[in-house]
């Protein structure tokens, strides 16, 4: 549950501002974020303490904080995930149940190197990747 939604939290850029809703849906993917969630769980979260809220306003914190910085955005089979880290790093997606991971181990700069060079001409962003793996909850219940 979301708890203290209207202090305020000074770490928004001056001029920009933050509303008690942007407060509310950062609260809810703070307290989601080890699931990086969608925007529906997002929404469904804020939903419990603000009924009157709307998907598009989710939508628009959620790009207004990202934009900010506040929170970070990526992708995992073309769904927006959001996460309480803004910075770039690894993540692990279990091919089974779609949950999503940090890994915060980074890549060697040998294999980014070896990597690069079998890119074909592309520049690799390899900054936050997403490796492929099964997660503990799903190899349990394949046991």
């Amino acid at each position: 549950m979301i708890a203290g939604i209207l202090s305020p939290h000074n770490e928004t850029p001056k001029r920009t501002r933050n509303t008690i809703q942007r407060r509310a849906v950062l609260q809810a993917v703070r307290v989601l974020g080890a699931t990086h969630p969608t925007a529906a769980d997002i929404f469904a979260e804020v939903r419990q303490i603000a009924p009157g809220l709307s998907l598009a306003t989710v939508y628009r914190a959620l790009d207004a904080l990202v934009e900010q910085q506040q929170i970070g955005r990526g992708f995992v089979a073309n769904v927006a995930r959001y996460d309480v880290s803004a910075s770039p790093h690894h993540h692990i997606v279990c091919q089974q149940c779609g949950s999503v991971a940090d890994m915060c181990a980074p890549l060697p700069p040998a294999t980014v190197r070896r990597l690069q060079s079998a890119a074909n001409g592309y520049v690799l962003k390899l900054d936050s990747v997403q490796f492929p793996g099964i997660c503990p909850a799903c190899i349990n219940a394949a046991k």
